[in-house]
């Protein structure tokens, strides 16, 4: 394979608008719903825990429930800024 051929399999064309438009109102679309499921998993977490230590000091799944919504809406924040810079808006 020559060098021509090289970048020819390397180069790759734009996407077009009509493809790329709905592709990345689905993407909004799934940001916005994983959100709003990290902060209803963090409220109904945070409730938990404000229970477990008004009643008795103990630690239980509700501190692990608030920390992994708040790691699973940081991840989501990653992936969508990760795909906003492979996806050319």
């Amino acid at each position: 394979m020559d060098l021509v051929g090289v970048a020819g399999v390397l180069a790759y064309k734009q996407m077009p608008a009509e493809v790329l438009e709905p592709l990345m109102q689905l993407l909004n679309w799934l940001l916005w719903f994983v959100l709003m499921g990290c902060l209803a998993w963090l409220i109904v977490s945070a409730g938990k825990l404000w229970l477990t230590f008004k009643g008795d000091l103990a630690m239980n799944d509700a501190s692990h429930g608030v920390l992994m919504s708040l790691l699973g809406a940081a991840v989501a924040s990653t992936a969508s800024g990760i795909a906003l810079a492979f996806l050319p808006g």
